[in-house]
């Protein structure tokens, strides 16, 4: 959609435009230009591509695309022009993630500030009234983007463990989810996070669980005004629970902005740091 207007590289960059990497996950599409080191911003593409955006957002099975801009950090993207700047709190039009319902903008947030984020991320519509949303692949059910029956996930755990959270509470956010697994392993003397810090990269990594839950739950918790820049592996969630105190360890993952309170990045995936 919409050729290449610099046909030599994005402002004469001097390296041949090449073609986009296009991956989907159920509900949601990613794409990356790997030709572009780091993450291209908004105004690269419109540079590249001028009707690429537009053309995806105003698209009847879009409902909403996810971009960095230059001059505006993360920025949302709906029909008929719409536009919601994540970082500043400021949106034109109706906000294309009102209709996925409170938890989507601390979700969004939290992922435009992952290192790996793409270029372009694209979420499906979201009909409310019959719960469904428009897979991007050939799968039975839908999973990866927000929206659908995919918003309402469950825990089931046996009765001689403690509740997940106290009574009236929720359980929202990735990070959450891994704390209460975490607290459930110790209830039952499973195995173990290692604390020893790797010869290579000298960090301690937390267990594979953690990275395959940092997209689940219906949403993430809402950022603090000030990342940190250290990852704590929980002992106390206020709830009964073994013995244990927490710690704390560098997490170079994490690219620096407030909006991502832990950063897990999958080696199989491109580093499209800012």
């Amino acid at each position: 959609v919409g050729g290449p207007a610099d046909p030599a590289g994005v402002a004469g960059g001097g390296t041949a435009a090449s073609d986009p990497i296009v991956l989907a996950s159920g509900n949601l599409g990613l794409v990356s230009f790997p030709d572009v080191p780091g993450r291209m911003s908004r105004e690269q593409i419109d540079a590249r591509h001028p009707a690429l955006l537009r053309t995806l957002a105003d698209h009847p099975g879009v409902g909403f695309l996810l971009v960095r801009s230059e001059a505006h950090g993360a920025v949302v993207l709906g029909a008929e022009g719409a536009e919601h700047r994540l970082d500043t709190g400021e949106v034109f039009g109706a906000s294309p993630l009102t209709v996925f319902g409170p938890g989507a903008e601390a979700a969004v947030r939290r992922t435009a500030h992952f290192r790996n984020t793409p270029d372009i991320m694209v979420n499906s519509a979201y009909d409310p009234a019959r719960g469904t949303v428009h897979a991007f692949e050939e799968q039975i059910g839908s999973h990866g983007g927000l929206g659908g029956e995919q918003g309402h996930p469950f825990l089931l755990w046996p009765a001689e463990l403690t509740p997940p959270v106290a009574a009236g509470e929720e359980l929202v956010g990735a990070e959450r989810v891994h704390r209460v697994l975490r607290r459930w392993l110790e209830e039952a003397d499973g195995p173990q996070v290692p604390e020893e810090e790797t010869a290579a990269t000298g960090e301690t990594y937390a267990s594979e669980a953690a990275e395959a839950l940092t997209g689940a739950g219906p949403a993430a918790e809402a950022p603090a005004a000030q990342g940190p820049t250290e990852v704590e592996v929980p002992a106390d969630t206020g709830l009964p629970r073994a013995s244990g105190t927490a710690r704390t360890v560098p997490d170079p993952r994490w690219d620096g902005a407030p909006a991502a309170p832990f950063t897990v990045v999958s080696p199989g995936l491109p580093n499209k740091t800012r």
